[in-house]
Parts: structure tokens; sequence; C-alpha cells
């Protein structure tokens, strides 16, 4: 009950968010991506040997989200990336008074944190305000990954047999890895149905459903491999019977790239 209503909440404060405005859109974002980044860089400190300074490491990431926020929703020129340029700088630059034995393994758990969680974030904003109709495009990716990650429980539970990549996720199995993918195919066809963007073809709607699958399966093994990696179940427990946030977000990182290109050449180019 506690994990339906919590994923409930989740899902209407996001449909919410995308919806509305930026100013909503760019908060809820912002916030999630901030959780995400200490949640990822709390699992770094179970690396022996590693020290990450969060609040500094997650500086860049805020950084990097506003300096996209400012470009896309205020129409303000990127002012802000050359500073992030300049805290690259002397983020390597402090590692030196640190005196910490594993300076290279410090750094790049510091900016791997931001290509891995801020950066698709990031891509998000410009998704959201590619236009005036991007923001249902933004919808249906995260109908497609709620879609097919029902759909991949549903058949694995019930029918799976083939384990599909067992050194990371003894759970996933062939059976459900075809199951999210219908589920997500016929989400994208729900949303061609539903004509929210009439210019877009039936076959736009079913290639982002199988690029967001394909993508969002790589990056539920990508963080499940980082969390087995640090012996960890969850990345965190903020989100209740659900675990932490990158435990919910972690199919949309590994999507999002995708999803930024994907819009870029067909409904931006």
């Amino acid at each position: 009950m506690i994990r339906a209503i919590s994923g409930a909440a989740l899902v209407a404060i996001m449909v919410f968010s995308i919806m509305m405005s930026s100013f909503w859109f760019g908060s809820l974002f912002f916030v999630v991506m901030m959780l995400s980044l200490w949640e990822f860089y709390q699992m770094t400190d179970k690396i022996e040997g590693v020290f990450v300074d969060k609040w500094m490491a997650m500086a860049g990431g805020l950084l990097l989200f506003a300096a996209a926020y400012m470009v896309v929703f205020m129409n303000k020129p990127a002012v802000l990336l050359p500073i992030y340029f300049l805290y690259a700088a002397v983020t390597l630059a402090f590692e030196l008074f640190r005196a910490k034995s594993h300076p290279i393994m410090n750094l790049s758990a510091i900016f791997l944190g931001h290509l891995y969680v801020a950066i698709p974030f990031v891509l998000f904003c410009f998704v959201e305000g590619a236009n005036d109709v991007s923001k249902y495009i933004m919808l249906a990716f995260f109908v497609m990954i709620w879609c097919s990650d029902t759909g991949a429980y549903l058949v694995g539970r019930f029918f799976g047999k083939h384990k599909m990549f067992e050194r990371i996720s003894p759970k996933k199995t062939w059976e459900g890895f075809f199951g999210g993918l219908l589920f997500a195919m016929v989400a994208g066809y729900v949303f061609h149905r539903l004509a929210l963007i009439p210019s877009l073809e039936v076959s736009f709607w079913i290639g982002m459903a199988v690029g967001v699958f394909v993508f969002g399966v790589l990056g539920d093994l990508v963080e499940s491999m980082f969390k087995r990696s640090v012996n960890l179940k969850d990345s965190g427990n903020m989100i209740p019977g659900h675990g932490g946030f990158l435990d919910r977000f972690d199919s949309a990182l590994l999507a999002s790239p995708f999803l930024f290109v994907y819009v870029l050449f067909f409904l931006v180019g």
C-alpha cells in the first residue's frame, strides 16, 4: 500500500510539473537531480579509498542544470557554462590540498556523478523546451518507461524462465524484456492515437518507444552494477516503498541522451 501510494504521488507530481510550466518542471527536476546526486555520492563513499566532498561535487551539477535552464527557458546566454569549467579547474586544484590517498579516484567519482546524473537532467531541459509541443514528448518518455517497467515485471514474474543478465540483475529475464518492450510499444501507439502532435506518424512513436525501452533497460542494469559493486540493495530510502531516487530514475538516466538525439533529428531538425 505504501509503495502504491508513494508511486502514484510521484507520477502525479511529475505529470503536473511536465505539463504545467517551466517553473514547475525546473523546480521538480532540479530537486530530483540534486537528491540523485546525493545518493550517487553516498554510494561512492562506500568504495574503499574514495573520499568525495559531496557539497562541492553537487555544486557542479547545480551549475550545469542552472546553465541549461537559463538558456532554454529564460533565453539567457550560457554564462554559467564557462563558470562550470572554472569550477572543474578549481575542483582539480582543490584535490591538491585534501591530501587523500587516491586523488584520481576521488576526482573520477565527482565528474562521473555529473556525467551519469546531472547531464541527463540537463538534456531533459532541452527536450522539454524544444518547442511548444515537446512537453508531450517528455510526458510520453516517462509513460513509456513506466509502462515498460510494469510490463517487464508482470511478464517476468509469471512467465520468466530465461535469465537475461544474471551476473548483474538475477531477477531479469528475457521474457520480461520482451514483455516490457511490448508494453512500451503499446504506450507509443496510444500516444499516436491521442494525436497530441498530429504531424507525427506512428513510426515516430514506435521508434521512440523501442529506443527508450532499450536504453532504459541498460540504465537499470548500469545502476544495478553500481549498487552491486558496493553491496547495496537500494540507492537510498527517500521514496517510501521504492528505495531512492536513483532507483526510480535509473532507466531515464541512460535513455535521456537517446531522447535528446531522437528529438533533435526528428522533431527539431
